[in-house]
């Protein structure tokens, strides 16, 4: 189930790639729609191979396989951060909400900490550490898997939305800051893309 909603969510968001690619040139290197097609390819590659894995496995290998197949710095990004979600240990968490937050919060972490970047830097991390938090919140409250990431995808979308108003401080956007000002983070809204159809594809099995 989870390799099939991994190549689900990478397919829909790579649909999103020339829109992406626009954003990302603003004042990056235009090629982030690139990247997450070949990431969506990559995993569409290994998809039985994951299928026969754990959870914490599979997520490993699909962060290892982008790393190797989609190497930009995007790319690296995000296979870092499933990567360290693979490892994190879940054994306590009492539901799949708090699983799932426990997952998206290690990515925070590890994205916080190779990228070298904080909340307010104008970068995906502002648009995952609201989902994570999202995430959270609603697993304390109890909520089903399908109404946490519905939470977790509008705290997203509300975090890419307000990088317009920020300045960009890392990476080549720094050079170009005054560029990116009233333009959202080509990242952070990525990450809002992901949970969007995240989101749609659980209420649609919640059904």
């Amino acid at each position: 189930m989870l390799a099939g909603f991994l190549i689900s969510v990478a397919t829909d968001v790579a649909d999103q790639r020339d829109a992406l690619n626009r954003l990302d040139g603003v004042a990056g290197d235009g090629d982030l729609g690139l990247t997450v097609a070949g990431a969506a390819g990559a995993l569409g590659e290994i998809v039985e191979t994951i299928a026969a894995l754990e959870t914490g496995e599979a997520i490993r290998r699909a962060g290892s396989e982008i790393a190797r197949r989609a190497p930009s710095t995007g790319g690296t990004l995000i296979a870092f951060a499933m990567m360290a979600a693979g490892r994190t240990d879940v054994t306590m968490e009492p539901t799949p909400s708090a699983t799932a937050a426990a997952y998206v919060e290690a990515a925070v972490q590890a994205i916080a900490s190779r990228g070298k970047v904080a909340p307010g830097d104008k970068t995906m991390l502002d648009a995952l550490q609201p989902a994570a938090a999202a995430l959270r919140r609603s697993a304390s409250d109890g909520a089903t898997l399908a109404t946490a990431f519905a939470d977790a995808a509008a705290a997203a979308d509300g975090g890419a939305t307000r990088t317009a108003t920020m300045p960009a401080t890392v990476g080549r956007a720094a050079w170009l800051a005054e560029r990116s000002m009233g333009h959202e983070d080509a990242g952070a809204r990525l990450v809002a893309l992901v949970f969007a159809s995240a989101a749609r594809r659980l209420a649609a099995v919640d059904r």
